[in-house]
């Protein structure tokens, strides 16, 4: 695994722990380009800036903060910064597990949908981190390490891969599919000074369901998870149920 050329993003903006460990891991292996948000972007999903022009921040050699979304920042870089497309693009990584229905809510999942949907080996990496200080230097590590094993040969065309990994130093990884629990978000109401009533959308608290051989399941027990996702989300056994419909 040699002179690679490996985007890096987040959702979390341009300085962010877990980013730039990320890129110290991989600069061995070939040259990093980072293209991440000017300041933190999370929970925006496969959100795309639209209706105002972006602007591109040089901040060194092969950085760049973006004014908008980490989609905006994958699609930048594909289209605008890079003569040719990157040998792997690498989310995160994140400050924070993103697992089960939370996908869908991820910004750092959705750069790496992004990059998938144009056919590049992605990654979206999370660091399940409670603590003030997450070692961010031994998910990058373990980040490092799953790509040597993986790269080239477990990529194939519209899949890309969620990887958890939880605190201290996990010596073992799973293959796990995407868990759930429901539900995710609640809404919270609270009042100012002056009594007038405002909503905070946030995480609810409730249980995850413990599956077997899901992510959160891996993760809670203190190994790696490594979700395959795929950028085509078609119910097949619907769609052959319904298909019977349409014959008649």
């Amino acid at each position: 695994m040699k002179d690679l050329l490996v985007l890096l993003t987040n959702d979390d903006g341009i300085e962010a722990a877990g980013l730039c460990r990320l890129a110290d891991a991989f600069r061995p292996v070939g040259r990093v380009v980072v293209v991440a948000p000017h300041e933190e972007r999370s929970g925006v999903g496969h959100g795309l800036t639209m209706r105002q022009p972006l602007r591109i921040l040089e901040k060194g050699r092969d950085r760049y903060g973006v004014t908008g979304t980490p989609v905006d920042c994958v699609i930048f870089a594909l289209w605008e910064l890079l003569s040719d497309p990157p040998d792997l693009m690498i989310s995160g990584i994140n400050n924070g597990a993103n697992l089960g229905d939370d996908v869908q809510y991820s910004g750092t999942v959705a750069a790496a949908r992004e990059a998938c949907f144009r056919g590049i080996p992605a990654i979206a990496a999370s660091l399940a981190a409670r603590s003030k200080k997450p070692r961010f230097d031994w998910a990058a590590r373990v980040v490092r390490e799953l790509v040597g094993e993986l790269f080239p040969e477990a990529f194939s065309e519209g899949t890309f891969f969620n990887v958890n990994i939880p605190e201290g130093k996990p010596k073992s990884y799973r293959f796990t599919r995407q868990g759930a629990r429901l539900p995710a978000l609640s809404i919270r109401a609270r009042e100012d000074r002056r009594g007038n009533r405002h909503y905070w959308i946030d995480r609810d608290e409730k249980e995850w369901l413990v599956e077997a051989d899901t992510d959160y399941r891996s993760v809670s027990e203190g190994a790696v998870s490594i979700t395959p996702l795929q950028r085509d989300q078609t119910d097949y056994r619907a769609l052959r149920g319904l298909g019977k419909r349409g014959d008649r």
